[in-house]
């Protein structure tokens, strides 16, 4: 089957705007010896080669894994009205967009085309509103349900559409523009798209065209579409390889960029043919207070005191290698376009917190994961807190386990690993914070405390996700750092920073990563950019 597939999608491929695979391509992820570290004719990269391994199933809407890696996959196939860059939304195959209300007028690109070479319109976004409401996609951000976002649309023209949405708030832009678009001439035809996986499946009007993919070995292989109306695919060809050791595979030249460990960084920091990426540091911890089995917290002198009793440094220092920074009492991380500098902080100070601690009897059972850096930051917390007269007693769980613990509300205290503080935060911080919206859904990085409530902190994550105005939101969101960093509902330990690692000569169009996605997990990063 593997074979067929490759097969087929060269064919494809090669009565397409795509450039056909080698002849090889049913192999395609073995490497090539070395990078040639020059750049073809048409300044494109020939191949640029990505660590691989793992299987994210064959990159559709409908069939691929949902997750970074395997989105990023399915991003580089299928395009949407619009894409996100650092600093805000960019067109993608809409040209153009106005906004009124809550209604979103797309003007599409006049270049805009399939793989297959049909031209992309409005009754192809059209289409796809109506396919995606009957049958929703693995990544799906327009909802399901009585939750679809979308309540009607209009055809103006072959090139504008105009969609009407139940509600504007923060994120409706957002949300309309990231939805794949699908070629309505081959999927009005597809009556159950959750099992369809011939070759034109695999369609769509991105950057590049998908040329095979071998799930056993964990190999991909993708081929620019010169076709791509929104940009220059920087690379003539991407190979996901399989690799066993990613850094190892990149010291021998098998793959062009790879994740840095934090004892490596000087060593890659000064070796002028390498270029680094630093991550956005939105992976970092946190402590969730169950109040209601302790509601001696609810007193402000004592979550004070929790901060007051954790070495948050030594966090930083000790598990992350100095690769991170300590965690903003506001929440959203340094970094973030919405963070606020003048949020209360909360230096480390175990003298004070030991004389508030002292003689209360206090003892609680943390709940942490078993694995990873989860141990030693637990342990960590457990040192501080015991130290200040806290009986602390760790119960580790498989990290599966301890999600479904927080999401249940059966923890006294919770040490959470969170990778998203600063993607989406207008919606992320309503969710944690709002009494409107937290402790509802099975995210458990998303939970809010429980048994803590705030008027005003509700009414502040409230306000700003249904602010359109981005000024205005920015204003609203910094207030609600500052009164979450007055009101330490839950407590903020560290964030960790990370960085990747590439072939300086032979291809630097990496960019910073946004939105919480890892540069190499964004379409942006495979456009020759300005």
């Amino acid at each position: 089957m593997k074979r067929y597939l490759a097969w087929s999608l060269a064919l494809l491929i090669a009565v397409s705007g795509c450039a056909a695979p080698p002849a090889s391509s049913e192999a395609s992820g073995a490497a090539e010896a070395s990078p040639s570290g020059t750049q073809a004719e048409n300044g494109r990269v020939p191949v640029l080669r990505l660590a691989g391994g793992t299987d994210w199933g064959a990159p559709g809407v409908y069939l691929h894994a949902s997750r970074g890696p395997g989105n990023a996959k399915k991003d580089l196939i299928f395009a949407s009205l619009l894409e996100a860059d650092e600093k805000g939304v960019v067109g993608w195959m809409a040209e153009s967009w106005k906004v009124d209300g809550n209604n979103y007028t797309f003007t599409l690109h006049p270049d805009a085309k399939f793989h297959d070479g049909e031209p992309l319109t409005a009754e192809d976004v059209a289409f796809t509103i109506d396919y995606d409401r009957q049958f929703p996609p693995v990544n799906n951000p327009l909802g399901a349900g009585e939750s679809f976002l979308i309540s009607g649309y209009e055809v103006l023209d072959p090139q504008r559409i105009k969609i009407s949405v139940n509600r504007s708030d923060a994120v409706t832009l957002t949300a309309l523009g990231g939805f794949e678009i699908l070629p309505k001439h081959i999927w009005e035809r597809v009556e159950d798209p959750m099992t369809y996986s011939e070759p034109d499946a695999f369609i769509g009007s991105g950057a590049y065209c998908f040329s095979s993919y071998d799930g056993a070995a964990g190999s991909y292989e993708f081929t620019a579409f010169d076709g791509f109306c929104a940009g220059e695919p920087a690379a003539d060809r991407i190979q996901f390889v399989p690799v066993s050791d990613e850094l190892l595979a990149f010291e021998n030249g098998e793959i062009d960029i790879a994740g840095l460990p934090a004892d490596l960084f000087e060593r890659y920091a000064s070796a002028p043919s390498i270029g680094m990426i630093e991550k956005a540091n939105y992976m970092g911890y946190k402590l969730l207070i169950n109040f209601e089995k302790h509601p001696e917290f609810l007193e402000l002198a004592m979550r004070e005191g929790l901060y007051q009793a954790l070495d948050r440094q030594a966090v930083v220092d000790k598990v992350f290698r100095g690769m991170g920074a300590v965690g903003s009492a506001g929440y959203a991380p340094p970094g973030s376009i919405y963070y606020n500098e003048n949020c209360v902080q909360y230096p480390y100070e175990p003298e004070k917190a030991a004389a508030l601690f002292a003689g209360k009897g206090i003892s609680v059972a943390m709940i942490a994961a078993n694995s990873g850096n989860d141990v030693k930051i637990a342990e960590l917390v457990k040192n501080d807190l015991t130290a200040a007269g806290i009986e602390v007693e760790v119960v580790a769980y498989d990290s599966a386990v301890r999600d479904e613990m927080v999401n249940a509300g059966d923890y006294e205290f919770a040490l959470v690993g969170n990778g998203g503080w600063g993607g989406k935060a207008p919606a992320y911080l309503r969710t944690i914070f709002s009494d409107l919206s937290k402790n509802r859904g099975g995210n458990p990085h998303s939970m809010g405390p429980i048994g803590y409530s705030s008027e005003r902190i509700t009414e502040l994550a409230e306000a700003q996700q249904l602010e359109t105005d981005f000024d205005r939101r920015v204003e609203i969101f910094q207030e609600l750092q500052l009164e979450i960093s007055r009101e330490i509902p839950l407590v903020v330990i560290a964030t960790q920073s990370s960085y990747s690692i590439y072939r300086k000569d032979y291809y630097d169009g990496w960019m910073k990563t946004y939105d919480y996605q890892q540069a190499e997990q964004n379409r942006l990063s495979y456009l020759k950019r300005g």
